[in-house]
């Protein structure tokens, strides 16, 4: 798993971006990605994989956890009740 810090994170629209630990490019992310409940803010430290999207081919992070003992950094999550849809 690699790790980075949520750069970016636009909740109207649902995605945001991490910059990698490792440099480079920042990498695009997408709610879904995380845990029911948990809403991703910047500044949070996470592990994720990496996958192609299926729409545009390009790399996004998948499986997104926020890290609990990342040292000095707090952990910036809330939990939220998803609205019901109907069919």
């Amino acid at each position: 798993m690699l790790e980075g810090t949520i750069k970016t994170y636009h909740g109207d629209r649902a995605f945001g971006f991490i910059r990698p630990d490792s440099g480079g490019t920042d990498i695009f992310f997408h709610l879904k990605s995380f845990s029911p409940g948990l809403t991703p803010e910047a500044g949070a430290r996470v592990t994720y994989n990496l996958a192609p999207d299926q729409r545009s081919g390009k790399r996004q992070a998948v499986s997104v956890r926020v890290l609990a003992n990342a040292p000095g950094v707090a952990v910036l999550t809330r939990y939220i009740r998803s609205p019901r849809l109907h069919r």
